[in-house]
């Protein structure tokens, strides 16, 4: 019995015969087509059935992101989770294939039986490949997150850390600030901690912590 082809299949399928269509015309009458303009028209053809092919890629993608994220918003994770992960495994020439990897990882975390290593594999994975600023930090953070319901605070931090040196203008960078402060406050490495509070005074007057670290700089 065959198992029946995905639409996006059928249309590479398509688009695969017909570029081997123009190919062995071409091959069958170059001395023809070697004269110019016919051998131009060819490669435009392709080159227009190229970009009609991506163009059809990306919107059936945008497509499938879209029915997995509304599962993912409705709470549903096991439909979500198949959804993505179509879109992680049969798109990987559009960026939401990208942004699948992010929301796994989410979904890994979510789950009944949650799922760390799995979860740090997606987020991994994420952090790498997407160059969107704001996903790319939220997947550092998710990665943070594995390690902290671990209850490994060590890796943790040493997470935070890289984010606000990769990220030190977003808008969760004094708030991450804080935190590792307080984290090195509380393990009395003075030091450490000032550096991250003297970053939040001297950067970040409108946040919500900057009070609180210039207390702690007065003490």
């Amino acid at each position: 019995m065959k198992v029946p082809k995905h639409k996006h299949e059928l249309k590479e399928d398509k688009f695969i015969t017909s570029v081997f269509l123009t190919s062995e015309f071409v091959k069958n009458h170059w001395k023809k087509l070697s004269s110019g303009v016919a051998g131009i028209v060819i490669i435009l053809i392709i080159i227009l059935g190229i970009n009609s092919h991506r163009k059809s890629t990306q919107k059936e993608a945008l497509t499938q992101f879209d029915i997995a994220f509304g599962y993912f918003l409705d709470k549903d994770y096991e439909k979500a989770e198949e959804e993505f992960t179509t879109l992680s495994e049969d798109f990987s020439t559009a960026k939401e294939h990208k942004w699948a990897f992010f929301y796994l990882g989410k979904i890994c975390l979510e789950k009944d039986s949650v799922d760390f290593a799995q979860a740090e594999e997606y987020f991994n994975k994420a952090s790498s490949k997407i160059k969107n600023k704001i996903l790319k930090e939220a997947s550092m953070l998710g990665l943070a997150k594995c390690y902290l319901d671990q209850g490994n605070e060590e890796k943790y931090f040493s997470e935070l850390e890289k984010i606000t040196q990769k990220f030190p203008h977003s808008f969760s960078a004094p708030d991450l600030f804080f935190e590792i402060a307080e984290h090195y406050y509380e393990k009395s490495e003075s030091e450490k901690a000032e550096k991250y509070y003297k970053k939040i005074v001297d950067n970040y007057e409108s946040s919500s912590v900057f009070h609180k670290a210039k207390r702690r700089l007065d003490e």
